[in-house]
């Protein structure tokens, strides 16, 4: 797998292969972000300084979850708590892949369709924001209610 730093530089634009190895990428730094079980209500990884970021449990199947990820921003940061970025993301254990399937808590679809630049742009940025995240030193622990 290539890196993403070498993903980014593609002179040609996304690609579906260039697209898979970003879904490659965004599973392997969820599975270091996420807990193994995947229970709860939701999940709160704070930090001292920041934005808290907070995670929710939409959907489970026998191999897929969807989750909704956001950062928290206190009321001091930001007007009225908001929340930014707000992704929906389905991992897919069984393909070990993950991808942004939506922004937004629930119902709301893909906004620009399911074209492959839309998915490109989409992923790419959640592949950054995750290895922000984790380099923040981000990790979920146990449910809150």
């Amino acid at each position: 797998m290539r890196s993403p730093a070498i993903l980014e530089t593609q002179s040609t634009g996304p690609s579906f292969g260039g697209l898979m190895e970003l879904y490659e990428s965004n599973y392997l730094f969820l599975r270091r972000l996420l807990p193994e079980d995947g229970e709860g209500v939701c999940r709160v990884s704070p930090l001292a300084k920041g934005a808290a970021l907070h995670v929710e449990l939409l959907e489970s199947t026998p191999y897929t979850r969807t989750y909704y990820l956001t950062h928290q921003f206190l009321a001091e940061e930001a007007p009225a708590g908001e929340t930014l970025p707000a992704l929906r993301i389905r991992i897919y254990y069984d393909a070990r892949v993950a991808e942004v399937v939506g922004r937004g808590r629930r119902g709301q679809a893909r906004e620009q369709g399911p074209s492959l630049e839309w998915r490109w742009r989409a992923n790419r940025f959640l592949n950054r924001w995750l290895r922000f995240c984790l380099g923040e030193g981000h990790r979920f622990g146990s449910p809150t209610a």
